[in-house]
């Protein structure tokens, strides 16, 4: 039993532990400046053993915006290619990122990621699998269910918004001017919690929660065309029945 946990343990050295921390310190700074976040509950992050925290995805800064608010180290999932960039692939190696390939199985990915829920490590995943194009939350896939039951971890349900507007999908470098970013970090769901449920049901759960702190926080209500069509009908139809009352009232020649 000894030999097969020390299988899945890793180290991670004091050095590792004070680069995070420094690079942590300087995004928080600077996000404190240039994007004003607002957090709550960053005290449902447990301190200690293995936590999947399950967030929205809207742009680049999520991953900075979430890890400067959450004083314990997390371990990211990012897509292959974004190692392949010298500079930034540097830096995301740096803080120990995993590297998932999204075109593949992405088995490697997968394995590292439980490797470390099971040195009872804090890992943040994005199950929507990649940035809203909108600002809106796609359909979450289920792959992280399978990686909470086999570690036992605990899941920390959060939602963010605001990094949307910063930084889109469509833009090459953010807006800090926009509205501030606010992010909030739901109640964890352990694994006492989700004891005797499905992988479904489970799944439904941490959607339904997302969504709830998603509507909770959110800055921008999505704005629905039903609205704009109706004013644009009532005139028309103000317009019809004037022209036909006006036909009535006409003396006929």
């Amino acid at each position: 039993m000894a030999e097969e946990k020390a299988k899945f343990l890793r180290r991670v050295t004091w050095c590792d532990r004070a680069w995070y921390q420094l690079c942590r310190t300087c995004c928080q700074v600077s996000l404190d400046v240039l994007a004003r976040p607002r957090c709550d509950g960053r005290r449902n992050v447990p301190k200690s053993g293995p936590v999947l925290i399950v967030s929205n995805h809207q742009s680049y800064l999520d991953p900075p915006l979430i890890g400067s608010r959450v004083t314990r180290r997390l371990n990211y999932l990012a897509k292959k290619e974004l190692f392949g960039s010298k500079l930034f692939g540097a830096l995301i190696r740096s803080v120990d990122a995993i590297s998932l390939d999204q075109k593949g199985i992405g088995f490697q990915g997968i394995k590292e990621t439980l490797k470390r829920l099971r040195n009872n490590e804090a890992v943040l995943i994005f199950p929507e699998g990649m940035r809203s194009l909108d600002g809106e939350l796609n359909p979450f896939r289920k792959g992280y269910i399978n990686l909470a039951i086999k570690t036992s971890s605990t899941i920390v349900p959060m939602a963010l918004d605001g990094a949307w507007a910063m930084y889109p999908p469509h833009q090459k470098f953010p807006h800090f001017c926009k509205p501030r970013v606010r992010v909030r970090f739901g109640k964890a769901i352990t694994p006492d919690d989700y004891k005797g449920m499905t992988e479904e049901q489970l799944h439904n759960l941490v959607e339904e929660k997302v969504r709830e702190l998603f509507a909770e926080i959110r800055i921008h209500p999505p704005v629905t065309n039903t609205e704009p069509k109706q004013r644009l009908e009532e005139p028309a139809e103000k317009s019809a029945g004037t022209n036909t009352k006006e036909t009535a009232e006409k003396p006929a020649e």
